[in-house]
């Protein structure tokens, strides 16, 4: 799975900026881990798990808000941010807030009553990176500008953003592109010449599937986009994969979590109803206290390659932020009068099989009984940090292959978006029927598949059917966010 680059890019700019003569980036020296420890114990206290976990659910609630005001249609029928990615970034830009727009800000991230918030919500960077999570940011600066040192000091102790001179578009695209692997290129076409003070920072996930996945198992399947229409999509596939699985009745919907290598995990939410009807009762910790053991089943998962480009001024003038785009006061930053002026978000998101190695093959006997778990409709996904239940990217896909033309479902009866199986009960049967006669016969290969997809479980009863698995690791989700904010 390869989540690739979140970005979040906030400009801020002025007016009636005039050129001046090119001056550096203040300098100033890098803090180290152990010096961030020093500061965190300086503020107070030490950060506990529990309060770690209360910052999560405050990145739970950001991209949750957000996600309720982008609007999904046939034109862009997928939403991926990383509400990681967008904590951070008004986060940072609320070091330099004042007074009303300090507050405004402190409410809408559910840190109004944390003193300590930026020491503790930066104190999450060394548990967040590891081998499969990697976080960048930068600060550019127009050369001429006047910024508080303070600012600039508080940026790289609290979330190690270092200033740079603002020279070109050039520069910056390419420093994008860099740090995006290559997957953002050519990120701005222009910068405002009264953009005076760009805020950039960027996630990248790429993790392996705990159990992993064989691309030769891999077939076409559908994806009921509603009851009267579906898409065909390459669905990868599992005979018998170790899921964390339930039903849940306040969502209506159903609920897995499949865990990656690492402390990570991909939950997926199934509902019976709209996606969007999810949203305001999801709880990921109340989720995660709830889920069973895991179980092995049959899964079905989409692989799939999306992107996704948002312009969230309006959403998040919709939250209450608009003041950011007209009149605030970022005076701990500069004396000049400075003011949002845009906010962009660019992700991609990949889930394939890619970088998978063969393994031993297992072979599957006298299967007389199975769930299956088939994500063939609409769902809400979130790549989980297992230690602070913050999502680190979350979305909704209702469309996992939008290039593919719709086709008329066969059965008139069929999905309505909520059923993971098409409509009649036979249907149901016979998909389930042909799905195990694909198995490969003892002796073949068969790999594990899973996706950050959710279906529905269905309990089915099989003939007797000799099949193989071979475990693989693989999936990775992409996905880069940017927003872009001059004042």
């Amino acid at each position: 799975m390869k989540l690739r680059l979140l970005l979040l890019l906030l400009c801020l700019s002025r007016q009636g900026l005039t050129e001046e003569p090119a001056t550096a980036a203040p300098e100033v020296s890098p803090v180290t881990d152990e010096e961030e420890e020093k500061n965190v114990s300086n503020c107070g206290r030490k950060f506990t798990h529990e309060e770690h976990r209360a910052i999560g659910g405050a990145i739970e609630q950001l991209g949750l808000k957000i996600l309720e005001k982008l609007a999904i249609s046939p034109q862009q029928p997928n939403v991926i941010l990383s509400p990681l990615s967008l904590m951070f970034a008004l986060a940072h830009l609320t070091l330099g807030s004042r007074n009303e727009t300090e507050k405004l800000l402190l409410q809408r991230l559910q840190a109004h009553n944390r003193p300590c918030f930026h020491h503790a919500l930066g104190s999450l960077v060394p548990h967040l990176t590891h081998r499969s999570l990697e976080m960048a940011a930068r600060m550019y600066l127009r050369p001429g500008f006047e910024v508080k040192l303070s600012f600039v000091e508080e940026s790289l102790a609290r979330y190690r953003s270092q200033p740079f001179p603002l020279v070109s578009v050039d520069e910056v695209n390419q420093w994008v592109e860099n740090v995006t692997n290559g997957n953002i290129p050519n990120f701005l076409e222009n910068i405002p010449h009264d953009v005076v003070l760009m805020l950039i920072n960027g996630v990248y996930f790429k993790g392996e599937w705990k159990t992993q996945f064989d691309p030769q198992v891999t077939s076409k399947g559908v994806f009921y986009l509603d009851s009267q229409n579906s898409v065909s999509v390459d669905m990868m596939k599992s005979a018998q994969y170790p899921l964390r699985l339930m039903d849940d009745p306040q969502l209506q919907a159903q609920v897995a979590s499949f865990p990656f290598k690492g402390n990570t995990s991909f939950l997926v939410i199934l509902p019976i109803g709209n996606v969007s009807l999810v949203l305001p009762k999801l709880n990921i910790s109340d989720l995660y206290s709830r889920l069973p053991q895991e179980k092995s089943m049959q899964v079905n998962v989409p692989k799939m390659k999306l992107q996704y480009r948002q312009e969230l001024e309006e959403a998040l003038t919709s939250m209450g932020l608009g003041s950011l785009f007209s009149g605030p006061d970022l005076s701990g930053i500069s004396e000049q009068p400075l003011r949002v002026s845009s906010v962009r978000h660019a992700t991609t998101m990949e889930l394939s099989e890619e970088g998978v190695e063969a393994s031993a093959t297992t072979v599957v006997t006298a299967m007389r009984s199975i769930s299956l778990f088939s994500v063939n409709s609409p769902f809400l996904f979130a790549l989980v940090d297992d230690f602070s239940l913050a999502p680190l990217f979350m979305g909704i896909v209702t469309n996992p292959a939008p290039d593919n033309d719709p086709m008329p479902n066969d059965d008139p009866n069929g999905n309505n978006t909520m059923n993971d199986q098409p409509g009649t009960e036979a249907a149901r049967e016979t998909d389930l029927n042909v799905e195990l006669n694909r198995l490969p016969a003892e002796g073949s290969t068969l790999q594990s598949c899973s996706a950050p997809g959710g279906g529905k479980e269905q309990l089915q009863q099989v003939d007797e059917q000799d099949g193989s698995s071979s475990k693989t690791e693989g999936g990775q989700p992409c996905s880069k966010p940017e927003i872009l904010v001059p004042v």
